[in-house]
């Protein structure tokens, strides 16, 4: 008897596009796909299906040239390359993804997604009934018109969008390393709402202003003090006495209700903006070749260098130096 994790699991490979475009179509939502390869794809789909919210997680390649017509999908496609290029074209705009630039299909205007033949890419796919039954549990109302999101999905914008895409890598290879665990069902009803949340909070669209007015109407003021506080002054030597003294509360008060709004702790907060701001101008070393990677890591409060390499290569997956040789590139 195979277990319920066992049954959640969807592998797949063949060589005609009418299995893919059958396949995704049960997984996305209708859609045509458009190929000059109809009988010698290379299309691989490897993922699962989560039982709650009925999400998708998982990683497609089609090995071949592909354009994907989308008009009525009643579902959103989240996705991120690995490898290649894919590029999303609505309303007379273009949109080029990549490793470093995700894309986000909302259910909208029709639309097409040309996918190139070596990208292989992550995909999550939320329906547009669970997205809505979480965005109205957060506003605490109902949602009355359709929720379009930005397409473009840059990974160094914020934080938030590069742990959302490495949380999602996790739980693939965590699913992969325990196939048959017994407990995820257990564990999927809160992971799915974690992961929708978590995009509706970090990613912009049409309800993003409703929800930061949201936010700040539960967030206490010494909780925004703080945090602020920390964005504005993290070249400097920030301690967590510091940031007690300035809240005005006991220690363990104030980090159990930063981890409540925030997801972390006050200084993982800080250590994780610094991170982010050496990513960012690493990122654009092209403009000055003689940038000191040892210098800005100091310049950041980064006192240990080879704590902050093994820092940056957990939140990044690569070496300081590697951000920066690629920038050249």
């Amino acid at each position: 008897m195979t277990s319920l994790s066992q049954q959640m699991n969807v592998n797949h490979y063949s060589r005609q596009a009418d299995f893919a475009q059958n396949l995704m179509s049960s997984i996305c939502g209708e859609h045509r796909l458009d190929t000059s390869a109809r009988d010698t794809l290379d299309f691989h789909y490897d993922g699962m299906r989560l039982p709650n919210r009925k999400m998708a997680i998982g990683t497609i390649r089609y090995g071949a040239n592909v354009a994907i017509n989308i008009s009525n999908l009643k579902a959103y496609s989240i996705s991120l390359p690995l490898q290649g290029k894919q590029a999303l074209s609505i309303r007379g705009e273009n949109y080029v993804s990549d490793e470093n630039r995700g894309l986000i299909v909302s259910n909208n205007d029709c639309q097409e997604l040309v996918i190139n033949r070596d990208c292989q890419k992550l995909q999550v796919v939320i329906p547009e009934r669970s997205m809505h039954m979480v965005l109205a549990d957060l506003l605490n109302q109902s949602i009355d018109q359709p929720i379009i999101f930005n397409p473009e999905m840059h990974i160094d914008s914020t934080q938030l969008i590069h742990a959302w895409w490495k949380n999602i890598q996790n739980f693939l290879q965590f699913n992969a390393q325990n196939n048959g665990f017994f407990g995820l069902q257990m564990l999927s009803d809160d992971y799915e709402n974690f992961v929708i949340k978590a995009l509706l909070l970090s990613q912009e669209h049409n309800y993003s202003a409703a929800l930061k007015v949201q936010a700040q109407q539960q967030e206490p003021v010494y909780i925004r003090k703080v945090k602020n506080f920390i964005i504005e002054h993290a070249h400097e030597d920030i301690r967590a006495d510091d940031l007690q003294r300035l809240a005005g509360v006991s220690k363990s008060k104030l980090y159990d209700e930063f981890q409540q709004y925030y997801g972390t702790s006050p200084m993982s907060f800080l250590r994780k903006y610094r991170l982010q701001q050496i990513y960012k101008i690493l990122s654009h070393a092209n403009m000055n070749a003689k940038l000191s990677i040892s210098k800005l890591a100091y310049d950041w409060g980064f006192t240990h260098l080879s704590r902050f390499s093994q820092d940056y290569k957990e939140e990044f997956g690569e070496k300081p130096s590697e951000t920066k040789n690629k920038s050249r590139e």
